[in-house]
């Protein structure tokens, strides 16, 4: 597999968590502090958040950011352009993080391996504080754990197992809901 550089920097998240930093996570960040100032729906905040980015991709050397300079540099952009009534109510929304199913399941093709490995990778999501967890690749995982070439019925109990399995860890884990999205 060929990992591509990350173009933003990571953020340094809670428990001093590194984060890759996203323009949707900036741009979720702006609509919240808007819709918290009486703007919902802030048509201005992807292309705030676009002009953030691209100061951090062209300008920024480090490659972590600290939250406090994060905060502060949206705070500034929101005030450079005149909208002091939301840079006051400016803030980091926690963020979403995507887990790899398929690739769990390449690394532990049996179900004894699996879930442990499942229960790892949730457990360190979970523990950084996100808003959401996105678990990608539910039907390809399934089949590695079948040990089947197409879809067939043993694949179904796989999959509903799996589902239960995320759903039951993130709701006794979490005191707090979490978004999950499993496809």
């Amino acid at each position: 597999m060929i990992a591509l550089p990350q173009r933003l920097p990571h953020v340094i998240w809670k428990n001093d968590r590194l984060v890759p930093l996203s323009e949707g996570w900036l741009a979720e960040s702006i609509e919240h502090a808007a819709a918290a100032a009486g703007h919902p729906r802030w048509h201005l905040a992807p292309e705030v958040a676009r002009a953030i980015a691209v100061y951090l991709e062209n300008d920024w050397i480090a490659p972590a950011l600290p939250l406090d300079n994060l905060k502060e540099m949206v705070r500034r952009s929101l005030v450079g352009i005149g909208y002091d009534e939301i840079a006051l109510k400016s803030l980091i929304v926690p963020p979403r993080v995507s887990i790899s199913l398929t690739e769990i399941a390449a690394r532990a093709p049996y179900e004894l391996e699996f879930y442990p490995l499942l229960r790892e990778r949730l457990g360190d999501a979970l523990e950084v504080q996100v808003a959401g967890v996105r678990l990608e690749g539910l039907r390809d995982c399934t089949k590695i754990l079948d040990a089947a070439a197409r879809w067939r019925q043993t694949c179904v109990r796989i999959s509903d197992d799996i589902i239960h399995f995320c759903r039951s860890y993130v709701h006794r884990t979490m005191p707090r809901t979490v978004d999950l999205v499993i496809q």
